[in-house]
């Protein structure tokens, strides 16, 4: 009896613990935004953020625009932009001390032909309209690509790879060790290259094409893989 009324408590007291972190995080959430502009010709544009989503999307020609959205409790991310030889380079990291709610969202207006680099490590990465090559990289978030790029690289630890195309692309490699790859394609001549460690691979809609010029990969090691004809 004695036992079954400390465990009890003890339960007990982790209910409470978890309920007035919870409080706390709400109480003492702070939220900023910041938007910066640069102009002139940029041909590059590299983001790497340790915790928040990344969205990059097709702009008008000439400038790139960054929008960061932190969200924080007592200690802010570190947020860095600058501007050097075309190449913008953008970072965001938390402090080591701010676990318990730290992030910082970014949305990158830029011009359609600029390439991209970009590391989400825990959270969303979207790259919308742009007509340069792509590569990404997540530890632990989704990645999603809709556009007419040459030359898409994505690579996730943990989250689903989708990657659509308007315009036959020459090189795709999509791998994730955890969770579903989609790649949809325009009608063209590809070697493709579709497969699953333990989840199914398919090609809906096209056949491969072997020594074509074009080549499409797209790997899962626990999920789905698989390449269709776009609708």
């Amino acid at each position: 009896m004695r036992n079954w009324r400390i465990f009890a408590w003890l339960g007990a007291a982790i209910v409470v613990v978890f309920v007035l972190g919870a409080l706390t995080v709400v109480a003492f959430t702070r939220t900023s935004t910041t938007t910066q502009t640069f102009s002139g010709p940029i041909r590059k544009v590299m983001v790497t953020s340790e915790r928040g989503a990344i969205t990059i999307r097709r702009g008008p020609a000439g400038g790139t625009t960054v929008v960061d959205q932190k969200r924080y409790v007592f200690s802010a991310p570190h947020v860095s932009a600058t501007l050097d030889a075309g190449v913008l380079t953008i970072t965001s990291s938390c402090p080591m001390m701010a676990f318990i709610s730290c992030s910082a969202n970014f949305t990158i207006t830029a011009p359609p032909g600029v390439a991209v680099n970009a590391t989400a490590q825990r959270g969303l990465l979207t790259v919308a309209g742009i007509t340069g090559t792509v590569y990404s990289n997540s530890e632990n978030g989704d990645f999603i690509y809709s556009g007419s790029s040459p030359a898409v690289t994505g690579y996730s630890l943990n989250g689903d790879i989708t990657i659509r195309f308007a315009a036959p692309p020459r090189h795709v490699h999509a791998r994730t060790e955890t969770g579903n790859v989609l790649v949809a394609l325009p009608r063209a001549a590809y070697a493709i290259d579709a497969n699953s460690g333990i989840g199914t691979h398919e090609v809906i809609g096209l056949t491969s094409v072997r020594g074509a010029s074009r080549g499409i990969y797209a790997s899962s090691g626990d999920g789905d893989a698989k390449v269709i004809l776009v609708p």
